[in-house]
């Protein structure tokens, strides 16, 4: 542990580590490794010109981290916008509209699919499970899955 005590061994190990998970960020998805190797750069820097304790350290990296991945992440999503999206139909691009099933529709899971304008979709269902063959209703899009509900028809 005597490796420990030496202020600039310490600072050594805090650029090294930091430095290791900005490149492990090549790896791993998402931008929070990068976050974390960059505070514990910052730590290290700051403890070679300033000595402080190895608990002190891990504090400031802590909270530096929290604080790099809030601010950061929240301005990395403004020129990177999430993939998935919510998207509200215009009247004539399907809410409302009654569909015919051609493969069961689950709840909450993907793997059904009902026929719309002449095409097949993703489907899925928020309340129950609608087998192929029945009618439901469009009630909203996410990407390219439409949200249905069962109907029922009266019988002719």
């Amino acid at each position: 542990m005597d490796f420990l005590q030496d202020g600039h061994n310490l600072s050594y190990l805090w650029i090294a580590s930091g430095i290791i998970l900005m490149v492990a960020e090549l790896f791993v998805p998402g931008t929070f490794v990068f976050f974390l190797g960059l505070s514990a750069t910052i730590v290290g820097s700051i403890s070679y010109f300033y000595e402080s304790g190895f608990w002190t350290q891990a504090i400031v990296w802590a909270a530096l981290s929290g604080i790099l991945i809030w601010i950061g992440g929240s301005f990395l999503r403004k020129f990177f916008p999430s993939s998935s999206e919510k998207v509200a139909l215009n009247p004539e691009e399907g809410p409302g509209r009654i569909v015919l099933v051609s493969k069961d529709i689950l709840v909450e899971r993907k793997g059904g699919r009902v026929v719309f304008q002449g095409t097949e979709w993703d489907a899925i269902s928020k309340s129950k499970r609608i087998p192929a063959g029945k009618r439901a209703r469009i009630l909203e899009r996410e990407n390219l899955t439409f949200v249905v509900e069962p109907i029922e028809l009266p019988e002719i």
